[in-house]
């Protein structure tokens, strides 16, 4: 009896889904939730830096629920309202080298957490910006995507999927300023939650902020006593011996 080689079947082809649409790229952007009002001139000094106040908080505006597995990174520059354009290096002067008029930590990390009515969102908080030079200015963020699971390949890129500016602020000598303003409730609850921000008592001369109140409750986190930075030093001469 014959043998018969047994019969081959023809490959299969796998099953892609060519047949469904692709799915669009997700549509990101950055709303400004706490605009900055208002900032002390620090001048060129690193010991008595002041911060813009309120502490700028951003949040991440998504299509749909996003994937952690993403990283954002928002950066921050000092912005020429007028002239729009980067503000936040310093001419170059005889005197001096090239020097960066906005100073602090201008990069944020997300922070997942709930806003003052309880909702959650993705925050990105910039509590310790400061700037060297009285005038008015914005701030331009940028929101750029790294995914983790593709960094370190070949020919990976970080992609900046959305910008958005600030208001205009004003950024006042220190015989000027008016002084630091209460924290927001917005603020307070991101504290409360862990977020690394200053909660602020503020003081006399400052404004009250808009839809907060100041119970008199709260901590003032700052290493500087920002309540006493405007009293004037009581410095009478020594008497004589």
């Amino acid at each position: 009896m014959e043998a018969r080689a047994p019969a081959v079947l023809p490959p299969q082809k796998a099953n892609t889904h060519s047949d469904q649409p692709e799915r669009p790229p997700l549509r990101y952007g950055l709303i400004v939730r706490q605009q900055p009002e208002s900032a002390r001139a620090c001048g060129f000094g690193e010991r008595d830096r002041r911060v813009v106040d309120p502490p700028p908080i951003l949040v991440l505006d998504i299509d749909e629920p996003h994937d952690r597995a993403e990283t954002y990174v928002v950066h921050c520059t000092l912005w020429n309202p007028d002239m729009d354009e980067d503000d936040s290096a310093m001419p170059v002067s005889t005197e001096r080298r090239q020097q960066r008029r906005l100073m602090g930590t201008n990069i944020a990390s997300p922070f997942y957490g709930k806003d003052e009515h309880n909702v959650e969102k993705c925050f990105f908080t910039f509590p310790d910006l400061s700037v060297r030079t009285p005038g008015t200015y914005s701030l331009r963020f940028t929101l750029v995507v790294l995914d983790y699971r593709k960094m370190g390949t070949k020919g990976c890129k970080a992609p900046v999927v959305a910008t958005v500016k600030s208001n205009a602020f004003q950024v006042f000598n220190a015989k000027d300023f008016r002084g630091m303003r209460a924290s927001t409730a917005l603020t307070k609850s991101l504290k409360a939650q862990g977020c690394l921000i200053p909660v602020k008592k503020g003081n006399s001369r400052a404004r009250p902020t808009d839809g907060d109140d100041d119970d008199g409750n709260d901590i003032d986190m700052d290493d500087d006593d920002e309540e006493d930075e405007d009293k004037p030093a009581n410095r009478g001469k020594k008497p004589k011996r």
